[in-house]
């Protein structure tokens, strides 16, 4: 009997799966999958392997988000007299 109930199951999230399948055909075709270089352009993969700009700004950004918040939550205690100059 749980067999067959697991079956039942099986047929329904595999029907699920097809017509969600069968809509998401109709989608285009993201243009971001692949972007296209200008022409004469080269590839600086070989640099950021070396030099992993990347990941450099992900941290200067981080860096400059903690400096932000750092000051702004200084600015507010200043308001409320909780900080001193």
């Amino acid at each position: 009997m749980a067999n067959f109930f697991v079956s039942l199951v099986n047929y329904f999230l595999v029907g699920v799966g097809t017509a969600l399948g069968w809509v998401v055909s109709f989608f285009p075709d993201s243009p971001f999958l692949k972007p296209s270089s200008p022409p004469g352009s080269i590839n600086l993969g070989y640099i950021t392997w070396i030099i992993p700009f990347p990941t450099m700004m992900a941290h200067l950004a981080l860096l400059l988000v903690a400096i932000v918040t750092y000051y702004g939550i200084r600015v507010v205690a200043r308001w409320i007299k909780i900080a001193r100059d």
